[in-house]
């Protein structure tokens, strides 16, 4: 092999390590505080949702905006503060806890919304007398809606209950 096509080689090497890509291959991913990030995916995600509300004859505008939002936190377990469950490096004691406690917020923030968001639902339903199809709707919207906090409140609350750890 000439000399040319190895710093050819070595140059691709070294673009394919810089998009991050074989670093996720190989499991090691450096994990960020997104402090910012969930905080935008789920404004997006309750944004589209209450516009749905709002307006039932144009909810796919909402269902779009929702879509944003889940496409932007189905990232967030990937890149964010909190380790996988079983994944290539070992979590210690304290990343279990961490894990532990922000899975927790997001399952009550799931809870508390999914209790409040069918009985808002519902009354609205009954207030502005939609047919069954414009509620079926509503609740698949809601639904989404629900998936988008799971994947971004534990992400949100690992990130601000946690300090990042300065690079040498």
């Amino acid at each position: 092999m000439s000399r040319f096509n190895q710093r050819l080689f070595a140059r691709l090497d070294a673009a394919a390590e810089h998009t991050g890509m074989p670093a996720l291959a190989r499991h090691e991913i450096r994990r960020r505080h997104l402090r910012w990030v969930p905080i935008v995916a789920l404004a997006i995600a309750i944004g589209g949702w209450a516009w749905g509300l709002a307006r039932p004859d144009r909810a796919y505008l909402g269902y779009a905006a929702i879509s944003v939002g889940f496409a932007i936190a189905v990232f967030l377990p990937i890149f964010g503060p909190i380790k996988p469950w079983g994944g290539g490096k070992l979590a210690d004691e304290y990343d279990r806890q961490l894990r532990q406690r922000a899975f927790l917020y997001g399952f009550a923030t799931v809870t508390f919304a999914a209790f409040g968001g069918i009985w808002l639902l519902l009354g609205l339903a009954l207030i502005d007398n939609w047919s069954r199809e414009a509620l079926i709707t509503q609740i698949a919207y809601f639904d989404y809606m629900l998936f988008v906090l799971y994947l971004a409140v534990p992400t949100l609350q690992a990130s601000w209950a946690t300090r990042p750890v300065e690079d040498d």
